[in-house]
């Protein structure tokens, strides 16, 4: 028995352009909640940028909340995911160039794309119980990383054992507040000298 034909527009099956206009919708998010933030950014203004109507926003995402949960998750899941990367690519490496290779890819994916960096630690920040649920979820998988570091590295005998979690904890709260004011200076120092100083920063507080 032959399968039913997907109906296609303009060559396109209609999940295709489901698809194509939820990403448009992501792509409008990152750029205006990155630039002109969120609480100033309509459901309107998102719909016009992504060339969307307000009646299919709605058919993808129940409300502007629920945009910027996903747009924060795209932004994140890069980020967790370039340092995982990062610490499987060293897996055998001393644990000093484990920490600077963790820390340069992590802070790289943020840092490379300023409307990243204000969504992650700007606009999120104490935007609902919702956003801010997912924000600590996804730092716990950050932290969650410099433990299995940390207990690695005292399982080969490279460093005494700590409290990792409470290391996570200071380093990425240094890092939230150095990115913030980083992206608020003017001049803006160059990012590799800010990274280099956060990479130091990692190390001294693993490894001494």
């Amino acid at each position: 028995m032959r399968e039913p034909s997907v109906r296609r527009y303009s060559g396109r099956s209609v999940e295709e352009w489901k698809a194509a206009r939820r990403e448009r919708l992501l792509a409008a998010a990152l750029e205006l909640f990155g630039t002109e933030g969120y609480p100033a950014t309509s459901v309107e203004r998102l719909c016009t940028q992504a060339k969307v109507s307000t009646r299919h926003f709605y058919h993808e995402f129940q409300n502007k909340e629920a945009v910027l949960l996903a747009v924060h998750a795209q932004v994140i899941e890069l980020a967790v995911r370039s340092t995982g990367d990062a610490l499987r690519r060293t897996a055998g490496r001393p644990v000093r160039e484990r920490i600077e290779e963790a820390v340069d890819s992590y802070l790289r994916t943020v840092m490379a794309d300023l409307r990243r960096a204000r969504i992650s630690y700007v606009e999120v920040v104490g935007t609902s119980p919702a956003v801010e649920e997912q924000r600590i979820a996804f730092r716990e998988l950050l932290i969650k990383s410099v433990q299995d570091l940390g207990d690695t590295a005292v399982g080969r005998g490279e460093i005494k054992d700590k409290d990792f979690r409470f290391l996570g904890l200071c380093f990425f709260g240094a890092v939230n507040t150095v990115v913030y004011d980083w992206m608020l200076a003017d001049p803006r120092p160059p990012e590799q000298t800010v990274q280099q100083a956060l990479r130091e920063l990692a190390v001294q507080l693993m490894t001494s």
